[in-house]
């Protein structure tokens, strides 16, 4: 079963924020690339099974939902709710962010 997979406004700004982020302040082109293709890779994964992700390992986020999904070789995750046939994506967090606060939808 393929799941509508449905990117927020605030998750687009948050991905373009981190992109823009690796590109100005690191001038680092790989590492943003390298980002944007892990996106793609788990937006892919997600469509197709979002069940193989794991629940949030935050409380809050865990009681209504939430799920994580990371991002390989880098210290980002993306966290992502299921409601029937629609994947709602919310958010990209670096790992040392305190993601939990700035979940909006």
């Amino acid at each position: 079963m393929a799941y509508n997979l449905i990117i927020t406004d605030r998750a687009d700004e948050m991905i373009d924020e981190k992109v823009n982020y690796l590109l100005i302040k690191f001038k680092n082109q790989q590492a943003a690339s390298h980002l944007l293709n892990g996106i793609s890779v788990l937006y892919d994964r997600m469509e197709d099974n979002p069940f193989q992700f794991p629940d949030s390992k935050d409380p809050y986020l865990l009681k209504r939902g939430y799920k994580e999904a990371y991002i390989s070789d880098m210290d980002y995750k993306m966290v992502f709710r299921i409601d029937g046939d629609d994947l709602y994506v919310v958010g990209l967090f670096h790992d040392l962010e305190d993601y939990a606060s700035k979940v909006m939808e």
